[in-house]
């Protein structure tokens, strides 16, 4: 029993509880034969409407607005991006240039039109130029020593100076040779500046950039540089098709893609040609 306490802590007397509790109980006798007298209320007079009870703390629904807004900041705190992913703008007769290393030359295929580039040109249909060097990227321009100047932009300048050729779509493939430089931003600037002065040779041309597409175990090598490449490519607003995170090579089908450690064989060039066929596809729809 819960005995109440007051006057600094003394038991009230019994006494007065119990005068206290006949007042009580008049009072409400009082109250229930006035309640009998006035009757029920008249039809036309409103009850009384009771407001609805504030939702409690563990099943208060969070607004509409605020729920957009917490979303959102969760979004940003985790770094998860709800931007939609880039895509090109596909011209209504596309001229189609593809620029890139070894693997656009066609390296590791039975003969270079086998190689994926020819391949993807081949079945988009476009009229296309297929321009590939081995041993270049976008910041390293080949040769033991970097000394070959086959940069990426160095040779879309020089394809620049022939009017004759316009590209108003340009895929970007490589990156694996700049691993070389062991200079990630110096790799993510050189990808940027790529991407721009395309633009500045041939204004409004579409330009996408994949990364690179290497056999295992080399594609768990090249990360880093991938990660600088695709840096590159968003810095610069431009799509970027990325093998690597994407998993087109696996550990299990390498070996039947492989043909030297660092390039594909025909069957590997026919397969990043699909996969790559299928990112277009993505970026063009």
């Amino acid at each position: 029993m819960c005995r109440v306490w007051r006057n600094g802590g003394r038991p009230m007397a019994r006494g007065w509880i119990k005068y206290a509790a006949l007042f009580v109980l008049a009072v409400a006798a009082f109250g229930v034969a006035a309640l009998a007298l006035m009757g029920p209320p008249a039809a036309d007079e409103a009850a009384p409407v009771r407001p609805l009870a504030a939702p409690t703390a563990t099943t208060a629904a969070t607004p509409p607005s605020t729920a957009t807004a917490t979303a959102s900041t969760t979004a940003t705190a985790t770094g998860v991006s709800t931007a939609p992913p880039l895509r090109i703008e596909l011209p209504a007769q596309p001229v189609l240039l593809i620029l890139g290393d070894s693997y656009t030359f066609g390296d590791g295929a039975a003969r270079p039109d086998q190689g994926w580039a020819y391949l993807v040109a081949g079945q988009l249909g476009y009229p296309a130029t297929i321009d590939g060097v081995g041993g270049t990227g976008f910041a390293w321009g080949g040769g033991a020593q970097d000394e070959l100047n086959g940069e990426y932009e160095t040779r879309l300048r020089k394809i620049a100076a022939n009017p004759a050729f316009v590209p108003n779509v340009l895929v970007l493939q490589g990156g694996q040779n700049d691993a070389q430089l062991g200079d990630p931003d110096e790799v993510r600037v050189a990808t940027t500046q790529t991407i721009e002065a395309a633009r500045r040779f041939w204004p409004g041309v579409q330009v996408v950039v994949m990364g690179p597409s290497a056999p295992q175990p080399l594609a768990e090598e090249l990360r880093g540089v991938n990660t600088a490449v695709r840096a590159g490519a968003a810095a610069a607003n431009a799509p970027f098709i990325d093998p690597i995170d994407a998993g087109w090579f696996t550990t299990a089908n390498s070996p039947d893609f492989d043909f030297d450690g660092a390039h594909p064989n025909s069957a590997g060039h026919a397969y990043i040609a699909s996969k790559f066929l299928e990112s277009w596809a993505a970026l063009t729809r």
